[in-house]
């Protein structure tokens, strides 16, 4: 893509400006370090740029973008099987069942559905010598469900297989807004069958369910989760824990974060681009165009699908482990935090006005969430801040816990296995196993929900340091269940719309 002249000076301006108003202490948050706050406003004024091109030349740019991963790391191409794909589109079209009319599109003719689905492992090449156990985190990279790649997303993957003795499978899904809801999805969930039941001829063996992570950051945290509603709703083998950084789960914007953290996130009022032939919003200052398709990712009308906006489920309990991290200055805040509340069913009697339509009633999700103090949107990316590098140890040790190592047996680098009849094998044609060990490793038990528990949310300063979290009240919370899902009235609040959109 590269920068333009326009971008430049911009760029340059915001760098000075940025020093100037640090040394005079006119920084977001006080606990910011000059390196933060220039990343922040450097990388704000970016994004805020990209109403100059379109869609598809930062498609190209990013999707052509990498970072060089040590020696030590190794990256493979791979390419999931169609018939992983067609799978995954017929269990969608039975769950999305009687919605086609709000999907808004035919989305089982989708052009880009021609191209191969791509994806690529990552792993330490030393990880076969160190680790008796095969952990492997499905990775689902963010980018607002219209920009980003698995190769961009390799700077921070390698990170995480390394600390956790994992590795990753990086899936490149398609992209809106060329296609839409639910190819995006469908693409995580074929990754995940592909994993639990390669064809026979693929050179990849069947990988149990109990050895997989899936793990997103941003829109990758919302597939990540959305993909797990879909496997529990589909009956399906769900994996060993899901981990999300910043996730996000509701595409509606209607909690107040979103708003009151605009000064101290670098995430831009709206994602806006230069009309071109995939755009479907030709002039987004239009006032009416805009408000009928606020998301590149979804029609208005499918907003508050579960699939598309997680938070919206009528019932997010039975999701395993959950693992979630959010900046407490980032814009995603308030919907994490919900997100935790309602899922571990923890003051459950604020969510009792969402009737489940006498639909079964999942037990209650455990969930770990992780409030870093004055951290942007997934301020893991910027590696060089403690709070970051705590984040990373943080999630590769709740990964290691999830799929543990076997106490017995150290040198046996080969995960031993039996099978499982309580697992619906035959949905697939193939034996489903899962591993007889199932052990803490030595991380702190405090750390994340142990048996007994259903959520555990702890502060950590800026410095990785755990603190006590006072818990939200419970007026609180009604507040944000009552906006939940809600547009913001713009035709009486015209300056919402502008800060919101970026009009």
């Amino acid at each position: 893509m590269g920068l333009d002249p326009r971008d430049l000076v911009s760029l340059t301006h915001t760098f000075f400006n940025t020093i100037y108003k640090h040394y005079r202490n006119e920084t977001p948050d006080t606990t910011w370090d000059l390196k933060l706050h220039l990343s922040v406003e450097l990388l704000r004024c970016l994004l805020q740029h990209s109403k100059h091109k379109t869609i598809e030349t930062h498609q190209k740019f990013t999707a052509g973008t990498y970072f060089v991963v040590p020696p030590s790391i190794l990256v493979q191409k791979a390419t999931v099987p169609e018939t992983s794909r067609s799978q995954a589109e017929d269990i969608l079209a039975g769950l999305l069942s009687g919605q086609e009319e709000s999907i808004g599109w035919r989305w089982r003719e989708d052009p880009m559905r021609q191209k191969p689905l791509k994806a690529e492992w990552i792993e330490e090449k030393k990880r076969k010598q160190t680790c008796d156990v095969d952990r492997v985190i499905l990775y689902v990279h963010g980018g607002a469900y219209c920009i980003g790649s698995p190769a961009q997303s390799r700077f921070i993957v390698n990170k995480v297989v390394k600390a956790a003795g994992a590795r990753a499978f990086s899936v490149d899904y398609r992209l809106a807004p060329q296609s839409p809801f639910p190819a995006a999805v469908i693409d995580t969930l074929a990754a995940y069958l592909y994993l639990i039941q390669p064809p026979a001829n693929s050179g990849l063996n069947p990988i149990n369910p109990s050895n997989i992570v899936i793990m997103g950051d941003s829109a990758g945290g919302g597939l990540s989760l959305a993909t797990m509603l879909i496997l529990r709703d589909a009956g399906l083998p769900q994996p060993a824990a899901c981990v999300c950084w910043s996730p996000w789960v509701d595409l509606y914007h209607s909690l107040p974060s979103v708003l009151e953290n605009s000064a101290t996130d670098y995430l831009p009022n709206g994602i806006v681009h230069k009309p071109s032939p995939a755009n479907p919003i030709k002039d987004y200052k239009n006032f009416q165009e805009r408000l009928n398709r606020i998301q590149y990712y979804a029609y208005n009308s499918a907003l508050d699908c579960p699939y598309v906006s997680p938070l919206l489920a009528k019932d997010l309990g039975g999701l395993g482990q959950l693992y979630v991290t959010c900046g407490n200055a980032e814009r995603l805040r308030d919907e994490a935090i919900l997100f935790a509340y309602k899922a571990s069913k923890t003051c459950s009697d604020v969510f009792e006005g969402e009737s489940t339509n006498g639909q079964h009633e999942h037990e209650p999700t455990k969930v770990t969430l992780h409030v870093y103090d004055a951290m942007p949107h997934v301020f893991q990316i910027f590696g060089f801040h403690p709070a970051a590098t705590d984040a990373v140890s943080r999630t590769a040790s709740f990964i290691r816990n999830a799929i543990p190592s076997r106490p017995s047996s150290p040198g046996n680098r080969s995960p031993e296995r039996r099978s499982n009849e309580d697992l619906p094998s035959s949905l697939y044609g193939v034996e489903i196993h899962v591993n007889d060990a199932r052990q803490d490793e030595d991380e702190d038990e405090d750390e994340f929900v142990s048996e007994d528990d259903l959520m555990l949310i702890k502060r950590i300063s800026v410095i990785g340091k755990s603190r006590e979290f006072e818990g939200m009240e419970k007026p609180k919370l009604r507040e944000w269940v009552d906006t939940l899902g809600k547009l913001p009235d713009f035709t009486k609040n015209p300056e919402i719309f502008n800060n919101l959109l970026n009009v």
